[in-house]
């Protein structure tokens, strides 16, 4: 069954509507769906519905909800801080961890940064949070991960979470091993992960981090790229 991402504000009661020109055009002309078409639908928040196809127009589908379920996402709230790479690699970073489970996305600018916060544009936040969508309806999240607008680490190291780490690649005082955190972890945690740019974290933001509650971990591997870090550490954790 094709599935659909459909804005909650579309559904009323057992009916609803899509509006997204782009997506009928997909609907219309690559699926080649019509009425009596049942489909399946997914509104971000948890929501997945089984529906039929009542009208299908080149700017409206319409439709009744004959089945409506509640997805728990049964591992831990991991929120990914990533610093702002270089060229697209933001692209594959917000579309795996989205396929691997992280509940949210933090960008930040840091000291070693080579994008600064003036270098970022809202059109890719809004390419970004399209991306984001499109990925959880391909690995069938019921749960569309939050995307913020890029602040500076030091408003990263004020989030508040059950544990926070941020990933150093050189050995620093209260290294743990990140197994050895996993282990820990429940579907309740609540868990903040900080990567850090191209260059890597200076030992002042290292020791800014951990005296703001957080633990320096090493992953005892090669030293990673930042857009394949987060997913190193994203599929440790939520394995």
């Amino acid at each position: 069954m094709h599935r659909f991402f459909i804005d909650p504000e579309n559904i009323s009661g057992e009916y609803f509507q899509i509006l997204d020109t782009k997506v009928i055009k997909y609907m219309r002309s690559i699926l080649r769906l019509n009425s009596g078409d049942q489909i399946a639908l997914f509104d971000g928040s948890g929501f997945e519905y089984v529906a039929e196809i009542n009208k299908i127009t080149k700017t409206l589908v319409t439709g009744k909800i004959s089945e409506e379920r509640e997805i728990v996402e049964d591992w831990p709230k991991l929120m990914l801080a990533q610093a702002l790479p270089k060229g697209n690699k933001l692209d594959d970073i917000v579309r795996m961890n989205t396929e691997i489970g992280v509940h949210e996305f933090r960008l930040f600018s840091s000291e070693y940064s080579v994008v600064k916060l003036a270098d970022f544009r809202d059109k890719k936040l809004e390419r970004l949070g399209r991306l984001i969508t499109d990925a959880s309806r391909q690995s069938e999240r019921a749960h569309i991960p939050s995307l913020y607008a890029p602040v500076e680490l030091s408003e990263i190291f004020q989030i508040e979470a059950d544990m926070k780490l941020i990933l150093h690649s050189r050995e620093t005082t209260n290294t743990e091993d990140i197994k050895a955190i996993k282990d820990k972890l429940n579907i309740e945690t609540s868990i903040l992960v900080v990567i850090g740019p191209e260059g890597g974290f200076s030992e002042r933001e290292v020791n800014l981090a951990i005296d703001n509650g957080f633990i320096a971990v090493n992953l005892k591997l090669p030293i990673l790229r930042t857009e394949t870090a987060g997913v190193a550490v994203s599929s440790i954790l939520l394995s």
